[in-house]
């Protein structure tokens, strides 16, 4: 009998290392395709931006360049994406935004009747400027913040460092006086949002 029971825990151990065995290759697998996947989409990205190519200098005091318009996939359509993918781009910051504010013209684009608001344009004394489009952002596939006449809010992802779901956006919502009507708003982290990248000089 203790022959069988000295078998029995062999086979036993055998089998609960040929588990864990089975378990950590399956777990490195599934990280490495995972990490292989967040790679690609940053390559894809970075092909996208064409990197230094498409910021611009907009004659801001800080220096920092901004794209000038959101990002846009390989067939030129607008990208919406969710706060963790958008945050590996290169956010702009409140601060930053608040810089655009201060240092630009601002012009709005509305419909023929003045009443649906398009965008807005952010004109630097560069001479450059930022289309901000009033294309809402999407809950799923469910596109919000554009109403069916037309018209509508302009929103992209700004840096958040706090914990929560809820990360900080930009809502643009008109422009007067040559600045524009904004405020930070909190959005689910999960919806997706147009992007707007910013570097450094």
């Amino acid at each position: 009998m203790e022959n069988l029971n000295e078998r029995a825990a062999n086979y036993a151990a055998e089998k609960v290392n040929e588990l864990l065995a089975k378990a950590i290759a399956q777990a490195y697998a599934d990280g490495y395709r995972d990490g292989y996947k967040e790679r690609d989409f940053e390559i894809e990205c970075l092909n996208i931006l064409g990197e230094e190519a498409t910021v611009f200098n907009l004659g801001l005091p800080s220096g920092t360049l901004w794209t000038l318009k959101y990002l846009e996939d390989n067939q030129k359509k607008k990208k919406y994406l969710p706060y963790a993918k958008a945050a590996k781009l290169g956010l702009p910051t409140k601060e930053q935004v608040e810089e655009l504010i201060e240092n630009c013209k601002w012009q709005g684009e509305f419909s023929s009747t003045g009443m649906s608001f398009y965008g807005a344009i952010c004109i630097g004394s560069s001479g450059n400027s930022i289309s901000f489009l009033s294309s809402g952002y999407k809950e799923d596939d469910k596109m919000v913040g554009v109403p069916h006449y037309g018209g509508g809010n302009a929103y992209f992802w700004i840096q958040d460092e706090e914990d929560g779901d809820e990360k900080n956006a930009v809502r643009i919502y008109d422009v007067e006086g040559g600045k524009p009507k904004m405020e930070i708003v909190k959005i689910f982290s999960g919806y997706k949002l147009p992007v707007l990248i910013v570097r450094q000089k």
